[in-house]
């Protein structure tokens, strides 16, 4: 784990119960300065080591990119290190027969603790939660017809997680080219709000376990590296049946007056021991 600037960060990746390789990767690290981390969740996409090979030059595009700007517009600069490492996996993809199916989804956040400001850079099904004053919201959108049945209301969250196709994506990185004005890329800013904590994952972990199980760990008082832990266990307690990605991001700084900024989510989920102490404290 590693702690700067009131934010702290850990990281973790399992191959789960049922899988021979893990296809997953992730990014936990400060970019440029102690003052902003960036923190990624990339399911790769392909078989036969094809999703591996994507997630891992994802991985090296996006912090290569925002290694060589300093200066920019942080959530432009993150979507165009998405946007980079799309084109060179779509460019991997066609020098190479064995890998010509590989892709993968993820979810990148840039941190600016100083702006009191998180960016999200989106694409797939990989997810990002914030936690917060025992509240867990969702802040991405699933790009799957059955992630959005989820979100409008037609599925239960259940319902969702046990859908047949519940994996089947209608957005990649890889399968085509970009330009930098895609609108592929769902790209969002929210507050960073003080106390809080960012859940980053795969869906190994959110096709496993609800988000009240999430919510209820993140409310513990735990450290953060047992929090990953916990999480990965409760998904591989329940069947494991993917690789498990999980990167933590808390910050407890002073949080600040952004204008312009959403401060929610898709869905709000209350730890169950939070609502029955709220429910009391309204009697």
């Amino acid at each position: 784990m590693e702690k700067t600037s009131h934010i702290s960060f850990c990281a973790a990746s399992d191959l789960g119960q049922q899988r021979s390789n893990n296809e997953d990767a992730f990014i936990a690290q400060n970019i440029w300065d102690n003052d902003n981390v960036l923190a990624v969740a990339i399911d790769g996409v392909g078989g036969y080591e094809g999703g591996e090979v994507a997630a891992s030059i994802a991985k090296k595009t996006i912090v290569e990119y925002l290694e060589s700007y300093t200066n920019g517009e942080r959530a432009n600069l993150l979507k165009q290190a998405v946007v980079e490492a799309n084109n060179n996996i779509f460019k991997s993809r066609a020098e190479s027969e064995e890998y010509k199916n590989m892709s993968c989804v993820l979810t990148a956040v840039l941190v600016e603790t100083k702006k009191g400001l998180l960016h999200m850079a989106h694409i797939g099904d990989t997810r990002l939660y914030q936690y917060h004053q025992g509240e867990i919201k969702k802040l991405s959108h699933d790009h799957s017809l059955v992630g959005y049945r989820e979100e409008v209301g037609e599925l239960t969250e259940e319902e969702a997680m046990n859908h047949p196709q519940r994996n089947i994506i209608g957005r990649d990185l890889g399968s085509k080219y970009m330009e930098m004005n895609t609108d592929q890329i769902e790209i969002e800013t929210f507050k960073l709000r003080s106390n809080s904590i960012l859940l980053l994952c795969s869906d190994g972990l959110s096709d496993m376990i609800t988000s009240s199980v999430m919510c209820g760990i993140l409310s513990t008082s735990m450290t953060l590296e047992e929090k990953v832990k916990s999480l990965i266990d409760k998904a591989n307690e329940a069947g494991g049946k993917d690789n498990i990605t999980v990167v933590l991001v808390e910050y407890t700084g002073e949080e600040y007056i952004a204008n312009d900024v959403p401060d929610s989510g898709v869905e709000t989920i209350i730890d169950d021991e939070d609502k029955n102490e709220n429910e009391e404290e309204n009697k």
